[in-house]
């Protein structure tokens, strides 16, 4: 497939120290690009920097907590601070944890860094990646049933009784929800926005002791972060985006985009909670 020139672009892989957003990284840095790897580990950070580096980019490594909106907040200040327009970003963050946690923002953690974290740095940076004239955004996902969605009226779990798999999946698609509804209001922006949905993956945080052992298991069988990466890849370098926005890839092996076509009520709805929840916590989105 023809790709369109990354050498010189800017691209932020936030959850990009290990992984899928590492894999992705390097073959970006491969190709060229400047890449800044957004984190909480420093040590696994500047691996990753170096790792970039060696492959032929230009890399930097910022650190953050993107499990907060104050850390969100800082994240995308530091993204813009490194470089004022932006070609593309890659979200994996995820992290091991065990019982219902909620984050310093009174947030379920799987929702605050798997859902809120993503959504709000999109619409935080849309202006900076619109300034490339072509950027672009791939959330990694998983094709998860429609039986997961969230009540959006609870999306904490105050009244449903939680569970990790229910709060983990569902996640997944409320970030479906949110590429279906900023590209139907960034339509008119040079901005496409994905997700690129991926199997069982051996990466670190599978392995996390945190980790339900069903989770850790299915690292152990699972394929390379750089066989998951490939259709993110291509996401962020393929030469024409025009039929890549608001779509997802369901199949990893296979590069099949399908335009997302869930109900536009919920998505509308999650698009304003979403605004109403951040700006609770000091952070205006578009």
């Amino acid at each position: 497939m023809k790709e369109r020139r990354v050498s010189g672009g800017n691209y932020v892989f936030f959850g990009g120290s290990t992984g899928i957003g590492h894999a992705a990284a390097v073959e970006l840095g491969r190709r060229g690009a400047n890449v800044l790897i957004v984190g909480r580990g420093r040590k696994a950070g500047e691996v990753a920097v170096e790792a970039v580096r060696a492959s032929g980019g230009e890399a930097a490594f910022l650190a953050a907590d993107l499990s907060t909106l104050k850390g969100v907040k800082a994240a995308a200040e530091g993204v813009v601070a490194w470089q004022p327009v932006l070609h593309g970003l890659m979200h994996t963050a995820m992290a091991g944890f065990k019982g219902k946690t909620l984050t310093a923002d009174g947030l379920e953690f799987a929702f605050a860094l798997q859902y809120m974290a993503r959504a709000a740095l999109n619409r935080a940076l849309v202006e900076p990646l619109a300034a490339s004239g072509d950027g672009r955004i791939v959330s990694i996902s998983g094709n998860v049933p429609s039986s997961f969605m969230p009540d959006l009226d609870d999306l904490q779990f105050e009244r449903r009784k939680w569970s990790f798999y229910k709060s983990i999946l569902g996640t997944h698609l409320l970030g479906h929800l949110h590429v279906q509804e900023a590209a139907r209001l960034w339509r008119d922006r040079p901005v496409t926005i994905a997700a690129a949905c991926v199997g069982s993956t051996k990466t670190k945080v599978m392995a996390d002791p945190l980790m339900p052992l069903s989770m850790k298991l299915l690292g152990l069988f699972g394929t390379t972060p750089e066989v998951s990466a490939v259709n993110a890849v291509r996401l962020l370098t393929q030469a024409s985006p025009a039929a890549f926005d608001g779509v997802v890839l369901r199949n990893p092996k296979r590069f099949e985009p399908e335009p997302l076509a869930m109900n536009p009520d919920a998505a509308r709805k999650l698009w304003a909670v979403t605004g109403d929840i951040a700006a609770k916590h000091g952070l205006s989105l578009v």
